[in-house]
């Protein structure tokens, strides 16, 4: 069966990490420790990115919603001010008498 798609695998160099008392500590360990900082550094790093290029819709909408509350609040306490007046005490409609 022949593939249908191959390429050259990358292969990244190995690092030898020497410490303060020219002692390396287990592979093994220091992997773990690599591989947990670069997780936490990367998640780090996304979610700042996320929180900046949402962050303008956020305020747009935040925005759009007070002014949605203030509406509503402003038209009901209208309301509850007009039911105390009639038409008649508004205005006053008079004719004139030679139309």
């Amino acid at each position: 069966m022949d593939k249908i798609y191959s390429r050259r695998r990358i292969i990244l160099p190995k690092f030898a990490f020497v410490y303060h008392q020219g002692k390396r500590p287990e592979n093994r360990e220091m992997g773990k420790r690599w591989k947990i900082t670069c997780v936490i550094l990367i998640a780090i790093i996304t979610a700042s990115l996320i929180a900046k290029s949402i962050s303008p819709i956020i305020d747009k909408q935040c925005i759009n919603i007070a002014k949605s509350i203030a509406t509503k609040v402003s038209n009901e306490q209208a309301t509850i001010v007009m039911s105390k007046y009639q038409y008649e005490d508004l205005c006053t409609i008079t004719k004139d008498t030679s139309r």
